[in-house]
């Protein structure tokens, strides 16, 4: 484990903040861990997480922004190193020292007087001296030393020897003849399970901030309904990759099998409604596809502006309100839940700004701000910022993001706390859908099928014309 810690200049010398706990915030007001006297701070400025050996710090949407080494922070949180500086508030620098802790030497009792080894003492000038001894202990070791030589000199050889390999006649593909060929870069290749180096929290430095994008071909010229069940595949890897580079961190491990499986059950369904009849009266799920993008069209401006100035990826919010009510304005689920975005009153009243408007009880007949769009975009980004912030900076942190929008955080946490138990696996909702026989029941009944949902949701509105939708990329409808 290593020892982290944040320091700042007082007048009366450099303090220091011991970051041991797993989150550890900062401002001026009385919600902040630890507060700075500096008119810039907001009351809730930044927080330093702490995941094991990983840190990283996200600003808490402050007015005047959080920076490390001058550069903004990332939307989910931007990693840090020892000797980065974090700058809040306009004079608040906070400088990281990330170092190993030392390690406890044995104490070891002094030796009394009666062990101590007795000093070698010279011959008194008038003591005959006896060589006999010395000579004989020189001439025993001069012989040993002649055995080792020749034993190492026959073991190894005088002359270097020409090793030849044969084929193996139980593997023809062999030839020693040719060199060895390097292993293969094609990540549509690459073993299902999911890699063991990015959110381990055994590591002790956090995931590469700009790793290099991974691409996997896909079919062309053919439309999805068009397309062999091999090739659906192929392309469902391609596009998931791409949907998870572009609302993460640019970059992402292989897709498990299992999870490719149920994100194509989705892509199926919602393709099946390709010719379905255009729905009359209460909008609600299981419209015609066409009708159904073109209502996350319509919400697209205002989506996108409010995800955009919270710094979370807009598409997170246009395939959200996608899988949570398939866009329409007040739907209300069997549980309470309410509006676009189904907020529930509490998480409603923390997300909302102003939160009066938020009303216990109330209904698509009696409704309150949660069925207004505009302000219920605005409250989605502000808690998927949150999130997001909660799950670190990892490739996958934003797929645990969205898969706590369905659970809570708390569920999805003891969730991941089980799966990883297991043994030394990804912090990544791929690692919880392939030991969601572990979980709980509601994971495996809701979660794991929520984030899936929202890949293949993901998946049609960016490629809408390769299902036969007469639409852009859903996305690009922003103003």
């Amino acid at each position: 484990m290593l020892d982290i810690s944040l320091s700042f200049p007082t007048p009366d010398g450099s303090q220091t903040i011991a970051i041991e706990d797993e989150r550890t915030s900062f401002g001026r007001g009385s919600e902040a861990t630890h507060r700075f006297d500096d008119d810039g701070l907001s009351r809730l400025h930044s927080t330093v997480y702490r995941e094991g050996d990983r840190i990283w710090v996200v600003d808490e949407n402050s007015t005047n922004g959080t920076f490390v080494n001058g550069e903004r922070a990332a939307p989910g949180g931007t990693p840090l190193r020892n000797g980065d500086t974090i700058r809040i508030g306009h004079r608040t620098n906070l400088t990281v020292h990330i170092a190993e802790k030392p390690a406890e030497m044995p104490m070891v009792a002094p030796a009394s007087a009666a062990q101590a080894a007795p000093a070698l003492s010279r011959p008194s000038l008038g003591q005959p001296t006896n060589w006999i001894p010395l000579v004989v202990i020189a001439g025993a070791l001069f012989i040993i030393s002649v055995s080792v030589v020749f034993i190492v000199v026959s073991a190894v050889g005088f002359g270097e020897k020409e090793i030849v390999s044969k084929p193996d006649p139980d593997n023809p593909e062999i030839d020693p003849d040719k060199p060895t060929p390097r292993p293969s870069t094609d990540n549509s290749k690459t073993s299902s399970s999911p890699a063991t180096n990015d959110n381990t929290g055994n590591n002790s430095l956090p995931p590469d901030p700009n790793p290099t994008p991974v691409s996997i071909p896909t079919p062309t010229g053919k439309k999805y309904p068009e397309m062999s069940d091999v090739e659906k595949r192929q392309y469902l890897e391609g596009r998931s990759m791409r949907i998870a580079q572009v609302i993460g961190n640019s970059s992402s491990e292989k897709i498990p099998d299992a999870a490719i499986d149920k994100i194509k059950a989705f892509v199926d369904a919602y393709a099946t409604r390709l010719r379905a009849k255009q729905r009359t009266g209460a909008c609600g799920f299981g419209d015609n596809l066409q009708s159904t993008y073109e209502r996350a069209a319509k919400d697209a401006p205002f989506v996108v502006k409010a995800f955009n100035e919270k710094g979370v990826d807009a598409r997170i919010g246009l395939y959200l309100a996608m899988i949570e009510s398939e866009h329409c304005t007040c739907l209300q689920s069997g549980t309470g839940p309410l509006g676009m975005f189904q907020f529930t009153y509490a998480t409603a009243k923390l997300h909302f700004s102003p939160s009066d408007g938020v009303v216990k009880g109330a209904s698509p007949s009696n409704p309150d701000v949660r069925c207004q769009p505009e302000p219920a975009a605005r409250a989605a980004a502000s808690y998927m910022k949150a999130l997001t912030g909660r799950y670190g900076t990892g490739p996958m942190s934003v797929p645990l993001a969205i898969g706590s929008y369905n659970s809570g955080e708390g569920g999805l946490s003891s969730n991941l706390e089980k799966a990883l138990s297991s043994g030394a696996l990804p912090r990544d909702f791929w690692t919880l859908i392939e030991k969601s026989d572990m979980l709980s029941k509601q994971f495996q009944a809701e979660n794991f099928k929520y984030v899936p949902k929202f890949f293949a949701a993901a998946i049609i509105g960016e490629n809408p014309q390769d299902f036969g939708l007469t639409l852009q990329p859903i996305s690009t409808y922003s103003k």
